[in-house]
């Protein structure tokens, strides 16, 4: 446990963030996703942007003594224009996410990122968690999933209007993804924290090997990790620090073993 563990300070990371881990599998960076200058590390022209940003869910069902509520969890960020900039913003042909490839965006319908990220084509999936939720107990219904946005990003009006997005990199399948989320007892990383096998699903269906895969709100690290071991590479960007440190060690053990499956 280190200091800031025991003080329960938050600190914020540098202007222009700070790079804890940087191999030709994955990068890390401890970093506001809102800054300029972090943004401007993404390469131009990456394959795939899959994040899960603190959509503003800040309801407390009874964990926050194993967990603190999210930097930013609390609806005062606009999330969809903060996104468009890591897509390229309008005007834009050649930063951010290149022409025509996917986005996955837990929290938003399509509707409310089709303008900002200049989607193509987009529809709702629906991540069935397998169990119900704690929730608001006051209310009859326990949330048992979550939505998540899927669209093709166009970085022309023409393009755009006329629904372009590449096809996926396999055959197509239904909307509802089946998913155990980690339950009370395992999910001891974060608060949110995805599974990798739904985040493996979600990266192999939009990418081919090699491809970079980008996550400006990384939490624990759990995109990177299925995108290095599905042979893909990771951008990962995360403003709290020991989740940042939390998704190295994670990812630099999903690098040893993607090392060890290609060696076999």
């Amino acid at each position: 446990m280190t200091i800031l563990d025991t003080l329960n300070v938050q600190i914020d990371p540098p202007v222009g963030g700070e790079i804890l881990h940087a191999t030709d599998r994955a990068t890390v960076i401890w970093g506001d996703c809102r800054d300029p200058q972090v943004i401007a590390q993404a390469p131009a022209g990456y394959g795939l942007l899959c994040t899960d940003p603190p959509y503003g869910v800040a309801y407390n069902s009874g964990r926050s003594s194993t967990f603190q509520q999210i930097a930013g969890d609390d609806g005062s960020i606009d999330w969809p224009g903060v996104l468009a900039e890591w897509v390229g913003p309008e005007g834009t042909t050649t930063r951010g996410l290149a022409e025509h490839r996917h986005l996955y965006v837990f929290g938003y319908e399509p509707k409310e990122l089709a303008e900002p990220l200049r989607l193509g084509a987009g529809i709702e999936l629906i991540w069935d968690k397998c169990m119900t939720g704690m929730g608001n107990l006051s209310l009859p219904w326990g949330p048992g999933h979550e939505r998540i946005t899927f669209g093709a990003h166009s970085k022309r009006k023409s393009g755009r209007a006329a629904g372009d997005g590449r096809l996926a990199a396999r055959l197509r399948k239904g909307s509802v993804l089946r998913y155990p989320r980690p339950n009370a007892g395992s999910a001891n990383r974060h608060s949110n924290e995805k599974p990798v096998p739904l985040m493996a699903d979600l990266i192999e269906s939009s990418t081919v090997r090699g491809d970079l895969v980008v996550d400006p709100c990384a939490g624990s690290g759990s995109t990177g990790v299925a995108a290095v071991l599905e042979g893909r590479r990771c951008f990962l960007v995360e403003v709290d620090r020991k989740h940042a440190e939390l998704a190295v060690q994670r990812v630099q053990a999903a690098e040893r073993l993607a090392a060890q499956m290609e060696a076999a």
